[in-house]
């Protein structure tokens, strides 16, 4: 009896694997190899809209408060920006005050409070730029590879390149406080199938609009009706041969079946604890909205999710300063500095940080000179991104802006060099994650150039 009821659960065993590898050539969010070994399964990006100041945050320059209230030297003449003459705006002071942080010394501003305690995991690159200096362009930049519309986003390609983990949820999930200035397109797939696109969350009611079933409907009838109309769909796009579009909308809809519980689960923060909570500044009207989205982030890629982005800044003028910057900037950093901070000692507790890539910054930086009174313009030209965790060498600044903080100077760093980075750490060559479109096998960095990987904050 205790043989024939072994193989009778061996049998089991097989024929639930058999399924899934007949199932996994129906879904193009299963799981697939990558280009090498990678340093991180998932990533969290958290995206501040609006464009931080760097020289206010990770880069001093003492330089500022020296010749403060003067012009900068005529080297930076003929710069484009959007609102402010470099040859004629004044020199702008910092009000921050910056410490080094941590075993490493990493240099952050009083902005932040509670960033300081994990300096020591964090890689700043001081030396980001690239040429777009209006909002919606320099989205599609630094999501998208190129200041064109209708690219496929970062986190598309990872979800084409890498599938998901979770047969239940979404590959890539984005998490917003608001509209953003460059639309939906900032974080779609373009020309990649579909499936690929970002599923947005909602911050208030049901996670997912129309998931749920209606209350007259029993789990069986709506099984049988979604069987029916796949069946009718498969036989049409077997007719047909190739549908992008079809192919995506049966993994959708298999996808929506099972998200009707998983979703609404991975999305309910009432089981965390209140130590937990408190982490993330549930406790504080303040913290609470980006500390629900961080914390909800932390949910979804430890249930499998690949890519998740956080847009904080979204509704309003966010981190965009033409006014009052220091104030803003202290207002947008009481916001988020708490939940950011507890986020990744949260992954680090629960053996997460080393296997989850987090990535911080806008879509370009400010002017170190001052737009009207108190204000800071639009800096494409050298800014500061973040990264911690998934094979980030902690504590460590790469490259460097000048003495101002305008340009990048040392060791620059294009917008298509940090999607090569994440896409290494991620396990796969950016070049040869491919998709063949309008005759050209298209990708994320072909855009402007070589990339390379930045090798130097790597473990």
């Amino acid at each position: 009896m205790l043989c024939r009821t072994g193989m009778g659960i061996g049998a089991l065993a097989l024929l639930d694997l058999l399924g899934r590898e007949a199932g996994a050539a129906d879904n193009p969010l299963a799981p697939k190899l990558t280009h090498h070994q990678p340093r991180a399964r998932a990533v969290i990006s958290l995206f501040m809209h609006g464009g931080p100041s760097q020289v206010d945050t990770f880069d001093p320059k003492p330089m500022l408060a020296k010749y403060a209230g003067q012009t900068l030297p005529p080297s930076f003449a003929g710069f484009n920006l959007e609102f402010t003459k470099t040859s004629t705006a004044k020199i702008l002071a910092s009000k921050r005050t910056f410490t080094k942080c941590g075993k490493s010394g990493l240099e952050i501003s009083n902005v932040f409070q509670h960033l300081h305690r994990v300096a020591d995991e964090m890689a700043v690159v001081r030396s980001c730029h690239h040429t777009e200096f209006a909002h919606a362009p320099a989205l599609y930049m630094t999501n998208t590879g190129t200041r064109m519309m209708g690219r496929p986003s970062l986190g598309a390609w990872a979800a084409y390149g890498l599938g998901s983990e979770s047969q239940n949820l979404p590959g890539y999930v984005v998490l917003r406080d608001g509209p953003l200035k460059g639309g939906p397109v900032t974080y779609g797939s373009g020309f990649l199938p579909a499936v690929y696109s970002a599923t947005e969350l909602r911050s208030s009611g049901p996670p997912i609009l129309y998931l749920n079933k209606p209350a007259s409907m029993g789990g069986d009838d709506q099984r049988s009706i979604l069987d029916f109309s796949q069946q009718l769909n498969r036989e049409y796009l077997a007719a047909q041969n190739e549908d992008g579009n079809l192919s995506a909308r049966i993994a959708a809809y298999e996808l929506a079946y099972r998200m009707q519980t998983s979703a609404p689960e991975a999305v309910d923060l009432g089981k965390e604890s209140g130590q937990t909570k408190a982490l993330y500044g549930l406790d504080n009207d303040v913290t609470r909205p980006f500390g629900t989205q961080c914390l909800t982030a932390r949910r979804l890629v430890e249930r499998g999710v690949r890519f998740v982005q956080l847009y904080h800044g979204g509704g309003g003028d966010g981190w965009d300063t033409h006014g009052g910057n220091d104030s803003k900037h202290l207002r947008n950093g009481r916001q988020i500095d708490k939940p950011v901070a507890g986020l990744i000692t949260d992954l680090k507790a629960r053996g997460l940080l080393d296997s989850t890539l987090v990535i911080w910054g806008g879509e370009f930086g400010r002017t170190p000179t001052s737009e009207g009174a108190d204000g800071r313009d639009h800096s494409p030209y050298g800014y500061s991104v973040w990264m911690a965790g998934g094979g980030i060498k902690g504590g460590t600044v790469f490259g460097a802006t000048d003495e101002f903080g305008f340009k990048a100077q040392q060791d620059p760093v294009q917008v298509r060099d940090l999607h090569a980075t994440i896409l290494h750490l991620l396990g796969l060559k950016h070049d040869k994650l491919t998709f063949y479109f309008q005759g050209v096998q298209q990708r994320l960095t072909q855009i402007d150039g070589d990339s390379r990987v930045i090798k130097e904050i790597l473990v």
